[in-house]
């Protein structure tokens, strides 16, 4: 069930364009022609770019009444992902972020809000601490029976992206079933055995948004991703994102279909621009399609504290010195959902429209080492 889950929402992340058939688009939409597109092409997939054929449709760098060249020439394609991070991040370090239960474990002795993980399903030897522990089928079966407190929001420890996330909304004890989000009922003991439980699953507590998100986003849970540098100096926040789920989506990852993303204003959280789509369907939108409700314009709740939050707890990563954050805006204040190791270029860029190789970005990669010899942008 897993690895099929897993694999289903694996091909469904930015699936490929139809090149061919861009192409024709692009020559529809802009008059540009094939040759000037392969061309153009040819030229972004050099370092640092690295841009791929489908990044360039993606985000519409075939438009040149939206884009000169000199502003192609900052988009970076998430292949340069790898090897930034490998730069630019103590590998030694990784697992503090990207271990969710390390992670979370660490933060909480700094004092900081994250979700409460009522169980780990794992199958190997690992101490997970105080935090209940299953370690077979049949005892994850006797915690849903028996312990769990519904609904329960499952996902790999180590996994990325909500790749395999389950939403549990409860359990029915007359027909032995799990009630999945979305509908779907499966007998208990049959997802308990199909669950890959190795590199350990943690069950949560189901986050409840902000009061003043509900009317915006219904009742699912959204994430404000807070990308930051560790560079010489105090620990920066250089880009955010909101990342605004559609009310029948488990997750407000950006691959699901519906969902949204929003460029924030760093000094006051201020929703600047909004949009849904990629490619030949990328738009930008002002209202939520589904509860029709501006989403361009708000402020978001608790964004002074939500800043000071990742500036501080930053610092306990500070070998990590490209980092992200996923912070839910809750009832009680920001709740810490995950730290990342670096960060997709792919949602900063479609929700500002605009490369992420800045002058400041491009500073810091210069003092990382990451070019072999000083590198000097096109303006802007």
């Amino acid at each position: 069930m897993v690895k099929q889950k897993f694999q289903s929402d694996l091909d469904t992340y930015k699936p490929e364009l139809n090149l061919a058939q861009c192409m024709r688009n692009a020559v529809a939409k802009t008059g540009k022609s094939y040759l000037s597109q392969g061309r153009e092409i040819v030229k972004l997939m050099r370092k640092p770019s690295l841009l791929t054929a489908q990044d360039y449709y993606y985000f519409q760098l075939y438009d040149d009444s939206r884009y000169g060249i000199e502003h192609k020439q900052r988009f970076l394609s998430d292949q340069a992902h790898w090897g930034i991070i490998t730069q630019c991040c103590d590998r030694s370090w990784w697992a503090l972020a990207d271990d969710k239960h390390f992670s979370y474990t660490l933060l909480e002795t700094f004092g900081a809000a994250t979700p409460k993980t009522q169980c780990v399903f794992s199958s190997g030897t690992r101490n997970y601490g105080a935090v209940s522990t299953c370690r077979s089928a049949e005892e994850l079966a006797a915690f849903f029976r028996d312990d769990a407190s519904f609904p329960i929001f499952a996902k790999p420890n180590g996994g990325v992206g909500s790749f395999g996330v389950f939403l549990i909304e409860g359990y029915d004890s007359d027909t032995e079933e799990i009630g999945l989000f979305g509908g779907d009922c499966v007998p208990l003991d049959s997802f308990c055995q199909q669950i890959e439980g190795g590199d350990g699953y943690l069950l949560q507590d189901v986050l409840k948004p902000h009061p003043e998100l509900v009317p915006v986003c219904g009742e699912r849970i959204s994430t404000v991703r807070v990308i930051m540098l560790l560079d010489q100096s105090s620990p920066e926040i250089i880009q955010s994102v909101w990342k605004i789920p559609a009310p029948d989506s488990i997750a407000d990852n950006f691959w699901r279909e519906g969902n949204m993303l929003g460029a924030i204003d760093l000094e006051t959280g201020k929703v600047t621009r909004v949009v849904s789509g990629y490619g030949f369907d990328l738009r930008e939108i002002e209202t939520h399609p589904n509860t029709e409700k501006a989403i361009k314009g708000m402020t978001l709740p608790y964004w002074p504290e939500l800043k000071a939050m990742c500036l501080e707890y930053s610092r306990v990563f500070e070998k990590i010195r490209y980092l992200s954050w996923d912070i839910a805006l809750c009832p009680q204040g920001p709740v810490v959902v995950e730290v990342n190791t670096g960060s997709s270029f792919m949602l900063s860029q479609l929700a500002t429209g605009e490369g992420f190789l800045t002058d400041r970005f491009c500073a810091f990669l210069e003092n990382c080492g990451y070019f072999r010899k000083p590198r000097s942008l096109p303006a802007t």
